[in-house]
């Protein structure tokens, strides 16, 4: 562990799976309050997601169904043992998952999109230079397989 500590808050992110068995305005109200539980322990929230109920793909404490909830966040480290703590505690969650982020500085976003562009520039001239071709049928046909069949079962001397 380095003795010099970094200016920058640590960016998180939060992945909770809710209990299938309140409804969809009852999920509200747990939503809120673990968003106020991050607050209170003096982050701040910086995007938030709710990603309504889905299927799991095994049972979670014999739900089938679950609601998800993402949140992304700023905090300092050792309150972060507080917030799991008592989402473990909760018995509205069936599972959580924090995990810390890398949050991306303004040069490495521009070169993030420089190469996004560069992706959509690429797929149009593909694009256009297939329809300039007419994209040629390159499919063999069923006849002249048939032909072809025929020629190797009537060869004499398949050896």
């Amino acid at each position: 562990m380095s003795r010099t500590k970094s200016s920058d808050i640590p960016h998180y992110e939060l992945l909770c799976l809710i209990s299938n068995k309140y409804s969809e305005t009852e999920v509200e109200p747990i939503r809120a309050s673990v968003a106020k539980l991050i607050n209170d322990q003096g982050g701040k929230i910086t995007f938030e997601e709710y990603w309504g109920k889905r299927k799991l793909a095994y049972r979670v404490d014999g739900f089938r169904h679950g609601y998800y909830y993402l949140a992304e966040f700023d905090l300092e480290g050792p309150k972060l043992g507080e917030i799991n703590n008592r989402l473990r505690l909760s018995n509205e969650i069936l599972r959580h998952q924090i995990i810390k982020k890398h949050k991306k500085t303004a040069a490495e976003l521009a070169e993030d999109a420089a190469v996004k562009a560069k992706i959509a520039a690429r797929r149009k001239a593909e694009a256009e230079a297939d329809e300039s071709k007419g994209k040629e049928d390159k499919r063999v046909g069923v006849e002249s397989i048939d032909t072809e069949l025929d020629k190797i079962i009537d060869a004499t001397n398949l050896l």
